[in-house]
């Protein structure tokens, strides 16, 4: 099932075909290895009556560039974190430990997000990707607009929980769900070998976390001082 990304967030989980018609009650249980809190669980049935139409908008622009990381609040120790809004930021210094690797520069990536593939934008924390779209004309009269932003990816991070938690390899794909092959050398990964021009047009900014290292050992000496 996943889980939402991000904070304060709604999941709809389609239930069609888990259970055949006309069988007992049941019951459902959600199970995780993860820390997640839902504060509402609801069940309803389709409307047989309801319009629905769809149209899918195509990507005009795509732009990745920085931004730096936003300023959050807590109501509490037990309350989720909340970002503030878009404007105010507390930084734009590297302030975790960064994954080793080759990142996609920063500009024009619509190339890359055009499909559902193994061609992708890799992303670093502090970095935001701009998405542009063709405004659509109005819904007709009586009919109430929606819009969902359909992704598909993966999120690694550095926790020591996480399988090769300090390098961006071994680069995720959909033929190799269970993420298990240790890395070895940027030219004997599957995806590089298949997307081979994609490290020389789009994935050429290599980040290390020295920096945020410079950074613990210069705070540590400026306190023994």
């Amino acid at each position: 099932m996943g889980f939402p990304t991000g904070k304060l967030k709604t999941i709809l989980i389609g239930l069609d075909g888990v259970f055949p018609k006309g069988t007992a009650r049941r019951r459902l249980r959600l199970r995780t290895n993860l820390e997640i809190f839902w504060d509402a669980l609801a069940w309803a049935e389709g409307r047989n009556d309801a319009r629905l139409a769809t149209r899918r908008l195509n990507l005009r622009t795509a732009e990745l560039r920085y931004r730096g990381f936003s300023v959050v609040t807590a109501k509490d120790k037990s309350s989720p974190e909340l970002p503030q809004s878009y404007e105010r930021l507390a930084g734009t210094a590297q302030i975790w430990r960064d994954l080793i690797g080759y990142y996609t520069r920063f500009g024009d990536v619509r190339e890359l997000t055009g499909r559902v593939d193994d061609r992708y934008v890799i992303m670093n924390a502090g970095d935001e990707m701009r998405f542009e779209f063709a405004a659509p004309p109005a819904p007709p009269a009586g009919w109430v607009r929606d819009f969902v932003l359909i992704g598909d990816g993966w999120v690694k991070d550095g926790d020591y929980n996480t399988a090769f938690s300090k390098t961006v390899l071994p680069l995720p794909a959909h033929g190799r769900p269970e993420y298990a092959t240790p890395p070895r050398r940027l030219e004997d990964d599957p995806v590089y070998r298949r997307h081979r021009a994609d490290w020389q047009k789009y994935h050429t900014r290599y980040v290390t976390p020295r920096d945020f290292q410079n950074a613990l050992r210069l705070r540590k000496r400026r306190r023994n001082h």
